[in-house]
């Protein structure tokens, strides 16, 4: 009788325990938990980006800063955000592996920080952001894995590459070739992926048919990520330059540059 009680009253404290646990809005039982605060903010920066399309003017160059990496690295990424607000440039696109773990704590945190630029930024999803549940967070918080946007004769595609944590399908040629092609009065591509084509991550079965595209429909950049350093050049010797930009702790991103049909771009170091 004295064990059945002790039992019962062991039994008692443990659902009272966990009750007081679920009711407490700042336990957190997983780190990929996905109660996320921000959610779909890929459309809601294209729809700022968008907006101000009304004011590009031919004679005027478009500038945009191009960062990636900054997973974890919280003090220089928001020195980064300092020198980018300093510099007039009409938004941010970021290529991927905003988070180390993928945890939701960390999306948020870098979020807060790239939200104190002054324009809006768009991103790409990296392999460290596809971590445990991390693909389904970066979806409610940012939107579609594969997407694009035109602002003016601009067309900007987004690419998921990273394949050993998905399957073969990955990248979406297909997708992307749709997209290349639907690109009409928009005679500047931008082709932006975490993983390079010839990266020893990327899926080797598509890297001949990626790179074809590019070629094919002149992309001005392919711009690219995860190596943490800083590369430009052709890699097919076809005329198509492929520039990778460092991580955030390197202290540097890539500024491009468009005027009319030319493009340039310049490494930064802050």
């Amino acid at each position: 009788m004295k064990h059945t009680y002790l039992r019962l009253l062991c039994g008692w404290l443990l659902s009272l325990s966990l009750l007081s646990f679920s009711s407490c809005d700042l336990f957190e039982y997983h780190p990929y938990e996905g109660n996320i605060e921000f959610k779909n903010l890929t459309a809601e920066h294209v729809a700022r980006i968008k907006a101000t399309e009304s004011s590009l003017s031919p004679l005027t160059p478009l500038r945009f800063a191009f960062i990636s990496d900054t997973q974890g690295f919280f003090a220089e990424t928001k020195d980064m955000v300092n020198d980018i607000n300093r510099r007039d440039v009409a938004f941010v696109l970021h290529g991927g592996d905003l988070t180390n773990y993928a945890f939701t704590d960390e999306f948020e945190r870098m979020h807060r920080e790239l939200a104190k630029l002054k324009v809006p930024y768009v991103t790409v999803i990296g392999n460290h952001d596809c971590l445990g549940e991390g693909p389904k967070l970066y979806q409610r918080m940012y939107g579609p894995l594969n997407h694009s946007f035109t602002y003016g004769k601009n067309k900007f595609i987004f690419l998921n590459t990273n394949f050993l944590e998905f399957n073969e399908s990955v990248p979406d040629v297909n997708w992307l070739q749709q997209e290349l092609q639907n690109a009409p009065g928009t005679p500047n591509k931008f082709v932006i992926s975490h993983i390079s084509p010839d990266n020893g991550e990327a899926n080797p079965h598509k890297e001949r048919a990626y790179s074809l595209l590019m070629r094919q429909y002149d992309v001005k950049l392919s711009l690219h990520g995860h190596t943490h350093n800083y590369r430009a050049d052709q890699l097919y010797d076809d005329g198509i330059l492929y520039v990778t930009t460092a991580s955030a702790d390197k202290r540097s991103y890539v500024l491009v540059t468009v005027l009319g049909d030319q493009v340039t771009y310049e490494k930064i170091d802050f």
